[in-house]
């Protein structure tokens, strides 16, 4: 048999020979448990969905708000839900995305959903359920194989510390699939001490002091003012007036927008609030539990200068995107707002800070944690030559950067080229449609002038008409 991801000869599939533990069903581990599948995110248990991730101790990212947003506007293929229970209890969920065959139209691939938008993904299982998680996992992967007979899988940003990992790794050897584990991504997290006495005596005396002499340097620009939830009301004006909320989380999210727009790298910087991304953010920002999208700012004279968006999980605050103004950047606006988030973060009970994917330097100046995600891509054994050279084409053309990252050189040289690719985009993006605006001027200043002359021509003939009938 050939090993589509490394081209080498496998032996066939053993047969399960447990006689007992978490794997004595693996030839049925769904046996006593009832399977839900559905190729629609229409009809999904949310408030299910929520529970379970928020019981397992999973991130905002791997909940139904943000991964149904984020498949609305920047997702690809048809979603795959496949939900695992036991006496009507919800003991496993996997958001699943198919996307189209590979070369020669012969396999599909199988992401989670979301996939390229969410920093963390994983299989969502109950750790308080009667049933062994790798049972559960064997339960969901089987269905997958159900639906999508003898798919690839690409599965990406599961941390390294997920149960997920070992049990797919488990459940492919059952099943005569080739598992692959690819380093990832670096996670930074800021340690938070249990007090805020504790955390002020952390930064130091001279930190302290710039500190206020930044909070100083911003209040001599105008009116200062902190607010410490953008979001406040949006929840109880979406109960009694649902249009008013909508105008107002419009209103909110152009704010926003003008703050990136006005950075001071904002021609090198993703615009998130604006296109597919801020319609992404901004369905998050409607439908998610309260308290789950945390939004925080400054505003000067009236005028929002800075802002912080933060998700609250289980076990971290987990900060998504800051900005600010080019205009007030002296007075340090972005470390001002950190500070007050990591506060708050700890006076909400939070001992981390997650400072999500990337290894910016920045987030090495902190007393953190470090954690990786790890990407896992599974693909059937005993394949012809031919189907497993495909497969394995599939599977590089996919994840080829995440093997160039293995060299600290390579990975280097590929994130400059990306960056100055996007940069180049950006750039060509914004010419274009600086070109286009002056023609569409010009083209409406013509349809006007025409329009004039032939109201003019009509007019003329029509008095021209009046008069021979008058004659």
């Amino acid at each position: 048999m050939v090993d589509a991801l490394t081209g080498a000869t496998t032996p066939a599939p053993r047969a399960a020979s447990v006689a007992g533990g978490d794997l004595a069903l693996v030839r049925d581990p769904s046996q006593g448990l009832r399977i839900g599948v559905r190729r629609t995110l229409e009809g999904a248990p949310v408030p299910e969905w929520r529970v379970l991730a928020h019981r397992g101790g999973h991130p905002p990212f791997c909940g139904p708000d943000w991964l149904r947003a984020v498949h609305t506007h920047l997702g690809a293929g048809e979603p795959l839900l496949v939900d695992v229970r036991r006496q009507g209890r919800l003991l496993a969920f996997g958001a699943f995305s198919v996307l189209g065959a590979g070369p020669g139209r012969t396999r599909p691939v199988v992401t989670f959903l979301g996939a390229g938008g969410s920093d963390y993904a994983s299989v969502l299982t109950d750790p308080d359920g009667p049933v062994p998680a790798q049972r559960l996992v064997a339960a969901v992967l089987d269905a997958v194989v159900a639906e999508v007979p003898g798919a690839l899988f690409d599965l990406e940003q599961v941390l390294g510390d997920d149960p997920l990992l070992e049990a797919a790794a488990g459940w492919a050897a059952e099943r005569g699939y080739a598992a692959r584990r690819l380093h990832q991504a670096t996670v930074h997290a800021v340690v938070l001490p249990p007090t805020v006495a504790e955390h002020d005596a952390a930064l130091g005396r001279h930190a302290r002091h710039e500190e206020r002499r930044q909070w100083r340097r911003l209040a001599e620009r105008g009116e200062l003012v902190v607010v410490d939830d953008l979001l406040d009301g949006l929840a109880q004006l979406r109960e009694t007036h649902p249009a008013a909320a909508d105008e107002h989380l419009a209103a909110l999210v152009a704010e926003l927008a003008a703050v990136d727009a006005a950075h001071p790298r904002a021609a090198r910087r993703h615009q998130p609030w604006r296109g597919a991304s801020g319609r992404t953010l901004a369905q998050f920002l409607r439908t998610a539990p309260r308290g789950v999208a945390q939004l925080s700012g400054l505003r000067v004279d009236g005028r929002l200068v800075a802002y912080a968006f933060c998700l609250a999980g289980p076990r971290a605050l987990h900060g998504y995107v800051q900005s600010y103004r080019a205009a007030v950047a002296a007075a340090g606006p972005g470390t001002l707002l950190l500070l007050r988030v990591r506060r708050r973060a700890l006076l909400s009970g939070y001992a981390e800070l997650d400072l999500m994917r990337g290894d910016e330097a920045y987030k090495r100046r902190f007393e953190r944690t470090t954690r990786h995600t790890e990407r896992l891509t599974l693909a059937p054994t005993g394949l012809t030559p031919l189907s497993a050279a495909l497969d394995r084409a599939v599977l590089l053309r996919r994840t080829y950067r995440d093997h160039l990252h293995r060299s600290a050189r390579l990975g280097r040289s590929v994130d400059a080229v990306a960056g100055a690719a996007e940069v180049l985009r950006t750039d060509l993006g914004r010419r274009a449609a600086a070109v286009r605006s002056p023609g569409r001027r010009a083209a409406g200043a013509r349809e006007a002038l025409g329009g004039s002359r032939v109201a003019a021509w009509v007019g003329a003939k029509r008095g021209g008409a009046g008069r021979a009938g008058r004659r």
